[in-house]
């Protein structure tokens, strides 16, 4: 296991995807729903909320749908 990816999975704080994946579901939206609402594709989405993509642009479409974006201000720009 790479640090990043220590990083990520990290119990002390909850990564940028959990983030994302938590907001979805607490808001009832599929993942169908926020690929239609960003211009992103499912597997883009699915992609963010696994951690495996970590490209700033569809972060911050997928957190400002989502209504989470100041939750991850400090993500990668």
């Amino acid at each position: 296991m790479n640090m990043v990816s220590k990083i990520a999975k990290s119990p002390v704080a909850p990564s940028v995807g959990a983030l994302l994946a938590e907001a979805r579901r607490a808001r009832g939206y599929s993942l169908g729903d926020v690929a239609e609402t960003t211009g992103l594709t499912v597997a883009e989405v699915t992609a963010l909320e696994n951690d495996a993509d970590f490209d700033a642009s569809r972060i911050r479409r997928a957190a400002s749908a989502l209504r989470i974006l100041e939750k991850i201000g400090n993500a990668p720009r």
